[in-house]
C-alpha cells in the first residue's frame, strides 16, 4: 500500500493576560449602575457579485457564484493548496492507494460537525458518492468523477473505501461537496431541488442564512468550524448589474471587495484612499463558442444553429479573422495574454502552445483563401453563401449584457469578419438567458468563459461525446459546444488513467491541440484578475497562488476565511484602557490575542 499523508499547519494563539489593578479615588455619590452597552452590529465582509444565484444545490451548481457559495457551505475530502494548487487534506486527513491501484481508503477527520450540531462521518461521504453514482442529476456537475467508481463503503465513522473499475489519477481531485445524509436523504428529486430552506446545513466555514434574488446572499460564520472560526461575523455577496455600479459601491463604502474590474476602472481606483488594488494571474479564460451542430446523444438535432458552423474550415477562417493582440490592446489595455489553449498558463504543466504553421495568426487573406477553397462564394452584397443551398453566412453573435468588454469585443469581431464575407448580427442578453439559449442550441456564436481547476479532466470533459444531452429540454448542461470527436474521447480516457505526470501532460496537450485545430471554441484571452478592496477596513486576505495570486475566484476559500477586520486606533485604545472625565486611569488591562486561520476549499470548473 502507498500511503500519502500531510500534517496540517495551523496558526495557534495562546492568550496571555496581565491585570493591573489601580486603587480608585472616586468622588462621593458616584455609585450609579452602568448602562448596558448597545447590541453590537455584526462585522460583515461585503463582496460584489455579478451573477445571480439560480440554486444552492451543490450538485446542480454550474456557475461561478454557485460554486463559490457551495464551497463556503460544504467541505470536501480534498482541498487545493493556496500556495501552488497542490492537493492537500480536507475532510480526509490521509489516504492509501492499493498496490493494484483499484482501491482507495480515506481516513475521515474526527470531531467535525454540521452546522445543525450533528456529526459528520464517513457515512455522509458514502451517502454523497452513492447518490452521485445512482442519480443522474446528482452527478450533473461531476459526471466524469464517479463514472469509474465500482463501489463506495464506510465500514466505520472514520473510514471511506472507494473501489474503482479502472486505475485513475482522479482520486486526489475529490473536491465535491460532502452533504449531510440526514438532510439530503429526504430529498425526492435532486434535479428539481433548489436548496432554499435556510439556514442551509453544511460543515463549511459559513452557513447561508438569507437570500434575496438579484439582491444578496448572506452567510453567517460557523463559530464551531473544525478548522477555526472565520474572524468576522458575516459574509455577504451583494448583486450588481454592472461593474460600474459595484465600483461606485466600493467607493461609497457599501462594498469591501470587487473583482472583475475593467482596466479603466482599475486605473481610476489607483491612489484612492483606503483602497488597495490587486493585479493577479488568472485561472480563467474568455472565449467564443460555436454551435457545431447541437444534438442529443442519439443524434436528434437541437435548436437553430447555422449549418455552416458545422464546417471546421469556416470556424478556422473565423479564427484567422480575430486580432487578439488588438483586442487586448484596445479592450484590456494590455492587461491580458492572447488566448490559445483551454488550460490557462497559470497551470504550466498542462498549458499548450501551438508552434510553426500550426499557430493561427490574424490573417484576413488566409481566412478568405480558406473560405474560397471551401466553396463559400461571395454574393452580390459581399456576403458569402453556402455551397448548395446558397444560404448566406450571416451569424448571430450573442454576448452578456452585464459584461461591457464583450460588447466592445463584438464590434471589433463584426468589423473583421465583414472583411472575409461574414455578416454578424450582435445580440445581448443577461447571463441566465444566454445560458438557456446555449443549452437549447439556439445560437450561432456565443461568448463564454470558464474557471479552470488544477486537474484538467473536468474542464476537458466539456467536449466529450458522453456529455451530449439525452433530450432537448436544455436542463442537462454538461457540454460546451455539442462537440463530439471519438479521437478526442480516447485521449480523454487515456489521460485519466495515466499515472506518469509527464505522459499525462502530453495527452492533455494533444487534446487541446485538437480543440485548437478543429475550433469548436476559440480562446480569446487570459485577462489578468483586477481586484480592489477596502484596506481601511479589511486585511489579511490570503491569495492563491502565492505568486501573483488572486483574492476572488480561488480554487478554495482561502481569502474569505483569512480576511480580518482592521483594528482602528480608537478601538485599540478602548481595548487597553478605560478613562474617566479627568483623564484618571481606572483600570488597565494588557492582553495579547491572535488567531489567524488560513484555509480552504474548493470550487471546481465553473462557467462565467
Amino acid at each position: 500500500m502507498r500511503t500519502v499523508t500531510r500534517s496540517r499547519t495551523r496558526a495557534l494563539a495562546v492568550l496571555a493576560a496581565l491585570f493591573a489593578v489601580v486603587a480608585l479615588v472616586l468622588p462621593a455619590g458616584v455609585g450609579h449602575a452602568e448602562e448596558a452597552p448597545a447590541p453590537k452590529e455584526p462585522k460583515q465582509l461585503v463582496v460584489a457579485a455579478s451573477q445571480s444565484v439560480d440554486t444552492f444545490n451543490p450538485f446542480m451548481s454550474f456557475f461561478a457564484i454557485g460554486y463559490t457559495v457551495a464551497g463556503l457551505t460544504y467541505d470536501s475530502l480534498i482541498d487545493w493548496s493556496a500556495k501552488d494548487f497542490k492537493p492537500i487534506p480536507g475532510l480526509a486527513t490521509k489516504w492509501q492507494e492499493s498496490a493494484d491501484h483499484l482501491t482507495w481508503t480515506y481516513t475521515i477527520r474526527k470531531g467535525v460537525k454540521f452546522s445543525d450540531g450533528k456529526p459528520l462521518t464517513a457515512h455522509d461521504a458514502e451517502f454523497t458518492y452513492r447518490l452521485m453514482m445512482t442519480d443522474k442529476a446528482a452527478r450533473a456537475s461531476s459526471s466524469d468523477l464517479v463514472e469509474n467508481f465500482a463501489s463506495v463503503d464506510a465500514p466505520n465513522d472514520t473510514t471511506l473505501v472507494i473501489k474503482l473499475k479502472r486505475p485513475t489519477n482522479q482520486m486526489l481531485a475529490l473536491d465535491n461537496a460532502i452533504v449531510p445524509e440526514h438532510i439530503w436523504s429526504k430529498v425526492k428529486n435532486i434535479g428539481d431541488f433548489k436548496n432554499f430552506d435556510f439556514p442551509l446545513v453544511g460543515s463549511g466555514p459559513f452557513q447561508v442564512v438569507e437570500f434575496k434574488t438579484d439582491q444578496y446572499i448572506r452567510l453567517k460564520a460557523n463559530k464551531d468550524y473544525w478548522d477555526g472560526a472565520p474572524p468576522y461575523d458575516e459574509l455577504v455577496f451583494r448583486y450588481y448589474k454592472t461593474p460600474d455600479a459595484s465600483v461606485q459601491a466600493l467607493l461609497a463604502g457599501e462594498v469591501d471587495l470587487v473583482s472583475g474590474l475593467t482596466p479603466a476602472q482599475y486605473k481610476a481606483l489607483r491612489n484612492k484612499p483606503g483602497i488597495t488594488l490587486n493585479q493577479a494571474q488568472n485561472r480563467r479564460f474568455s472565449a467564443i463558442t460555436f454551435n457545431v451542430g447541437a444534438r442529443t446523444k442519439d443524434g436528434k438535432p437541437l435548436g437553430d444553429g447555422h449549418p455552416a458552423l458545422k464546417d471546421a474550415r469556416v470556424r478556422q477562417a473565423i479564427h484567422h479573422a480575430i486580432d487578439k493582440d488588438e483586442l487586448i490592446k484596445k479592450v484590456n489595455d494590455g492587461l491580458a495574454q492572447p488566448g490559445v489553449s483551454y488550460i490557462p498558463p497559470i497551470f504550466g504543466t498542462y498549458f499548450w502552445q501551438p508552434s510553426g504553421s500550426e499557430k493561427v495568426t490574424f490573417d484576413v487573406a488566409e481566412a478568405n483563401r480558406i473560405l474560397d477553397q471551401a466553396g463559400y462564394k461571395r454574393g452580390p452584397d459581399g456576403i458569402r453563401r453556402m455551397p448548395g443551398d446558397g444560404r448566406p453566412l450571416r451569424f448571430r453573435l450573442l454576448n452578456h449584457s452585464d459584461t461591457p468588454s464583450e460588447a466592445t469585443d463584438s464590434e471589433y469581431l463584426k468589423g473583421w469578419w465583414k472583411q472575409i464575407g461574414v455578416d454578424t448580427k450582435i445580440e445581448s442578453a443577461d447571463f441566465t438567458k444566454l445560458n438557456d439559449l446555449l443549452y437549447l442550441g439556439k445560437y450561432d456564436i456565443i461568448f463564454s468563459g470558464w474557471g479552470v481547476g488544477p486537474d484538467p479532466t473536468s474542464i476537458l470533459s466539456l467536449h466529450t461525446c458522453g456529455v451530449l444531452p439525452d433530450d432537448g429540454s436544455g436542463t442537462q448542461r454538461d457540454t460546451e459546444t455539442f462537440y463530439c470527436n471519438p479521437a478526442y474521447d480516447r485521449l480523454h480516457a487515456q489521460q485519466k488513467q495515466e499515472s506518469d505526470l509527464a505522459k499525462r501532460a502530453q495527452l492533455v496537450k494533444q487534446m487541446q491541440q485538437i480543440l485548437y485545430t478543429q475550433a469548436p471554441v476559440v480562446v480569446l484571452r487570459y485577462a489578468d484578475t483586477l481586484e480592489a478592496y477596502r484596506s481601511d477596513r479589511w486585511t489579511g486576505f490570503v491569495k492563491q497562488p502565492a505568486e501573483r495570486g488572486m483574492i476572488s475566484g480561488q480554487q478554495g476559500n482561502w481569502a474569505y476565511v483569512s480576511a480580518r477586520p482592521v483594528v482602528k486606533a480608537q478601538e485599540k485604545e478602548s481595548r487597553t484602557g478605560l478613562y474617566l472625565g479627568g483623564g484618571a486611569v481606572v483600570v488597565v488591562v494588557a492582553a495579547a490575542a491572535a488567531l489567524v486561520v488560513v484555509r480552504r476549499r474548493r470550487t471546481a470548473d465553473e462557467r462565467e
